[in-house]
């Protein structure tokens, strides 16, 4: 099963809210829509789903044009933000919901359900009512639901979005390992990147409607393609060399850098102006010879002081980039 976008745009009144998307995603391979409000990905997710139709360009399913078709004929699997589970039904009935919209038989509705709970660890709770479950329990229930239609392909929009933060970090896991072995094409929307770095294989960035990169999640945070990318993917120093014309930009990250003894080691001579405690680092910030700032970070028990002056060495490769130097820290 392969799913592609072929040159979709959208458009609200007057308003263009995607702009020649072109993409494809594959079975086996989870990929995470992400960008920051406004960017189209949400927008995105329901074209695929079918609950929004592009103002131009073609949805494939597998080579077949599904554009028009609607939602519930393109047998795709959805799990919402705040997961749209039905209170009076408990576990077991929010799950075999759908297979009783399909009309599948009694007794085929019961093992599919109970297969499809047992994937996400909860088919000893198939008869407890769902105010009773925990935000994480529900997450796997919707999960479950969206799972034993045997989708096409999955829909995630935000999955996480309602859970708290240590909750996040540890369904973040089990998600990935729900979905890992699945075989069939995923993809979810997220504008946390942890998110999109833990889960996915792929990440799409979208900005200002349009694909800025697209790539494995190591790709998209060692080697952006612009500032912009660099930016909305972490805290980044760029730096213009002294041969290079100001569209031209040198990338590196805080975390890519070690304080060194002397300035012969040294890549770049820094006065620190302010050391901040991150708990189990220090964040260190400060100006080189030419002015431009640089944030790196040290254990959090180095001692660095506002004033000093600091020899450091950039481990690694130092990624070029392009984007103007507004777009810089």
């Amino acid at each position: 099963m392969q799913v592609d976008l072929l040159d979709v745009h959208k458009s609200f009144g007057g308003t263009k809210v995607l702009k020649g998307i072109t993409a494809s995603f594959h079975s086996g391979r989870i990929t995470a829509l992400v960008g920051p409000s406004g960017s189209g990905k949400s927008t995105l997710l329901n074209i695929i789903a079918g609950l929004a139709e592009p103002t131009s360009g073609k949805v494939h399913f597998s080579g077949m044009d599904v554009t028009r078709v609607p939602t519930e004929k393109r047998q795709v699997g959805l799990v919402f933000q705040n997961h749209a589970l039905f209170p009076h039904l408990n576990v077991f009935g929010n799950v075999e919901f759908g297979l009783r919209v399909r009309s599948v038989p009694p007794k085929e509705r019961h093992e599919r359900v109970m297969e499809a709970l047992e994937m996400v660890e909860l088919d000893h709770l198939a008869d407890r009512s769902i105010s009773t479950l925990s935000g994480g329990q529900r997450q796997r229930v919707a999960l479950a639901r969206a799972l034993v239609i045997e989708p096409n392909v999955l829909l995630l929009d935000e999955p996480l979005s309602a859970l708290d933060v240590e909750l996040r970090r540890r369904i973040r896991e089990e998600l990935r390992a729900l979905l890992a072995p699945l075989k069939v094409p995923t993809v979810l929307v997220t504008h946390d990147r942890d998110d999109a770095f833990i889960l996915a294989d792929e990440i799409v960035l979208l900005l200002d409607g349009q694909i800025a990169q697209s790539g494995p999640p190591e790709d998209m945070y060692h080697r952006p393609t612009s500032a912009m990318v660099a930016r909305f993917f972490g805290e980044a120093n760029f730096l213009v060399p002294e041969s290079a014309s100001i569209e031209d930009m040198e990338l590196f990250r805080p975390e890519d850098v070690t304080v060194v003894s002397s300035a012969a080691e040294a890549d770049l001579v820094v006065t620190v102006t302010s050391a901040r405690f991150l708990g189990n680092r220090r964040r260190i910030t400060g100006r080189d010879s030419r002015g431009a700032e640089v944030m790196f970070d040290v254990g959090k028990t180095h001692a660095v002081r506002e004033g000093e002056t600091v020899h450091i060495r950039i481990n690694g490769h130092v990624q070029g980039v392009r984007g103007a130097l507004r777009h810089a820290s």
